[in-house]
């Protein structure tokens, strides 16, 4: 590799593990290395093979112990605590702008309290220690007040759990009961939720719906359709091939992540465990409908942990579940992994280790074990040059293996290792690599010992137990498996004067899907994908027929970058070549392709010969791989309709009419690969516009609605 790639490989792979100079590991990894020295990375360190060993290094080699203790040992808890002032300034804030009509601002003002007020009892000082529940009855108020009666249900029956000063206690039942008739009105409703559905009007916290996979899930491919197939090869590793014809438009994978985690940027507007809108803090939102000039939204009444003010969730069943797995873990330390300047990457690999806890761990690490040590003994029997083996001795061997493949598959069952058969690329890592992703593994586990993730910490001055190396180790696989295989979850934020115009996706965290890990790249990608909350939805935006690989995107496009931008993109972050059609014949940019020069398949059933447009196309040609005279009229004909739909799909884009628009222009799109092949300046825009419109049955949110 030249000195140049190397560098910018180095750069990437670093920028995958730490947020660039901000925070405080950066210089705490380069104090530690230039204590250590390029020397000892290359000689010392490089000879250690495993993850164990490597973390084992930073707190006992001579060398670099001392200067790494140094920094690892002064971690402390650090979070934004509960305010039961602040909470109250908003609570009255809120009531000062419900007087003034202004519902929205009251409704956000009321949220912030209900954010920052510990629990009852908590802070007698303030209101008497009942600073939550009289902001959950605020905020009942106005929800009921807007329509939102589920809503306000919700915050009403919180209050009463958490108990209400006496003189609260009647009205609270009467907003209660009141709420609950409605409710049971609006239940003999003649507006079915189907229809609630076809109009976009969204009004609880329920995410929207998962659409179906495309002929039912493929039982040996979690989350995957049953069109799809996983093939092993040589050169590409697994990949996704087609197992039957797919159509564009068919739902190929519909995953929930094993693990996501939120950009530390959206913790106050999106729920912090199933990274829905929970928090509007753009220009004010109009509380009378659900629907303003077309655009659709939620209402939502967002709660907080019970501990800390840096976080908040849509309801209180997101806020349980990450309390009773990784939270409570992370809750005292989230500003501190902010301040460290540690990547999202690196806060979701050790998501995958707080959300499981320690016993969940220790079986993980168990089960990685086993596979190792069966891999190592086949190895060495296929190595083996002793003389043959008796029948007792094979007999003897037979029934060991299948011993201990009944005891992996029962582990399996119980534990998803589908992650640790990524690829992580350990062969091509530099000693200097795997040292800088030890620091990192190194400093999250200082973080666990601080929080009571182990039962029996050791202290400060002692080498951290097997168990904690252990999980350690854990840290540090993730880490290198992550750098290849997680995916940007995004929303689409729309345009602020048209539906699609101006729209763009909006990275909002990081999550890990062990089934659409394994789709290999393509700058002319098969398929698109958008997310409803953290699921991904992979579907189809051309043809493809049984065999053919079924590769989506990572990052470059052929339309927008160069073959060299490209390669060199692919090269630093992902560390491959790609060889996709598009960069075996150099497909020009955007602005170079056109319509005229079309490329046409031979209608010769069975025949794979591709023709250019004639000069003539009402004179037969022959196709010198079929011997035949062939006729393309019928071809050039059949690309002209498609343009034509592609023209009507515009149309419907500009009406606003997302599934009219998405029917034209797969239509089309489908037409056009049955008789032509890419390049096609129209093919592209009705595929990509085809993407725009798949991604509004996903995440969406205007940031432009009336203000009340």
């Amino acid at each position: 590799m030249e000195g140049g790639e190397e560098r910018y490989r180095n750069l990437c792979s670093s920028e995958t593990l730490r947020s660039g100079k901000k925070g405080f590991f950066s210089e705490f990894g380069e104090r530690v290395a230039l204590v250590a020295g390029d020397r000892w990375i290359a000689k010392v360190f490089a000879r250690l093979t495993n993850d164990e060993d490597r973390i084992r290094a930073i707190f006992t080699e001579p060398k670099i112990n001392s200067v790494a203790l140094e920094t690892l040992n002064r971690t402390e808890p650090l979070y934004r605590a509960k305010d039961a002032t602040a909470s109250r300034k908003s609570r009255l804030e809120g009531f000062v702008a419900a007087t003034a009509a202004k519902r929205t601002n009251a409704l956000l003002c009321f949220s912030q309290a209900v954010l920052r007020a510990p629990l009852t009892g908590k802070c007698e000082e303030v209101d008497r220690g009942f600073t939550l529940s009289l902001a959950l009855l605020a905020r009942a108020e106005i929800l009921a007040a807007s329509g939102q009666h589920a809503l306000a249900l919700d915050d009403l029956r919180f209050a009463e759990e958490l108990t209400v000063p006496q003189q609260f206690k009647s009205e609270l039942a009467r907003k209660k009961e009141a709420c609950e008739k409605v409710i049971r009105e609006n239940e003999k409703s003649l507006v079915s939720a189907k229809e609630l559905e076809r109009r976009g009007e969204w009004t609880t916290t329920e995410s929207k719906p998962l659409p179906p996979l495309t002929e039912g899930e493929n039982p040996g491919i979690p989350g995957a359709s049953s069109l799809l197939e996983m093939e092993e090869t040589v050169s590409a590793g697994k990949r996704a091939i087609a197992a039957k014809t797919i159509v564009p438009g068919d739902t190929l994978v519909v995953e929930h992540p094993i693990a996501a985690a939120l950009l530390p940027d959206f913790f106050g507007t999106h729920c912090q465990h199933c990274f829905s809108r929970s928090v509007f803090l753009l220009p004010p939102f109009s509380l009378t409908s659900t629907t303003v000039g077309g655009n659709r939204f939620r209402f939502v009444a967002p709660v907080g942990c019970p501990n800390c003010s840096g976080v908040a969730f849509c309801g209180r069943k997101c806020r349980d579940a990450a309390m009773s797995s990784y939270h409570k873990y992370e809750c005292k330390i989230l500003a501190l992994l902010i301040g460290s300047g540690m990547s999202v990457l690196s806060m979701l690999a050790l998501r995958m280790v707080t959300q499981n806890g320690p016993n969940k761990c220790a079986e993980i690490r168990h089960a990685l074990t086993c596979r190792t040590s069966n891999e190592g003994e086949d190895r060495n029997a296929r190595s083996s040059t002793e003389t043959k083996p008796s029948k007792s001795a094979k007999r003897r061997s037979r029934k060991k293996k299948w011993r201990d493949s009944q005891r992996r598959e029962k582990l399996e069952e119980d534990i998803d290792l589908r992650a640790y058969d990524l690829v992580a690329h350990e062969k091509q890592r530099s000693a200097k690599d795997f040292f800088e992703r030890s620091l990192m593994a190194a400093f999250m586990l200082r973080c666990l010992q601080r929080v009571g993730f182990f039962e029996k910490p050791t202290k400060d001055e002692e080498t951290p137990n097997e168990e904690e190396i252990g999980v350690a180790a854990l840290l540090s696989k993730h880490l290198q498996m992550l750098q290849f295989n997680a995916h940007e979850v995004f929303e689409t934020r729309l345009g602020t004067e048209h539906w699609f115009r101006g729209s763009k996706p909006v990275y909002l965290g990081v999550a890990v899907y062990p089934t659409v890990a394994r789709f290999n790249h393509d700058c002319y990608p098969a398929v698109t994908r958008y997310f409803v909350g953290r699921s991904i939805v992979i579907r189809a935006i051309r043809r493809l027929e049984p065999g053919d690989v079924v590769a989506e995107n990572y990052g470059p496009i052929f339309t927008k970058r160069t073959l060299k931008e490209r390669q060199n993109t692919l090269a630093g972050r992902y560390w491959f070549r790609c060889e996709c059609t598009a960069c075996r014949e150099d497909w020009p940019l955007f602005d170079g392709l056109s319509n005229d020069l079309v490329r046409l398949r031979c209608p010769t059933e069975g025949c794979t010969k591709v023709h250019g447009t004639p000069r003539d196309p009402n004179k037969m040609i022959k196709c010198s791989s079929c011997r035949r005279e062939v006729d393309l009229r019928g071809s050039l004909e059949t690309v002209r309709e498609c343009e034509t739909l592609y023209a009507r799909g515009f149309a419907a884009m500009d009406r606003e009419q997302a599934e009219a628009a998405l029917q034209a222009l797969l239509e089309g799109a489908d037409k056009f690969h049955r008789v032509a092949v890419p390049p096609h300046k129209d093919t592209h825009l009705a595929e990509i516009a085809a993407s725009v419109c798949m991604a509004d049955n996903g995440n969406v949110w205007s940031p432009q609605n009336p203000p009340v």
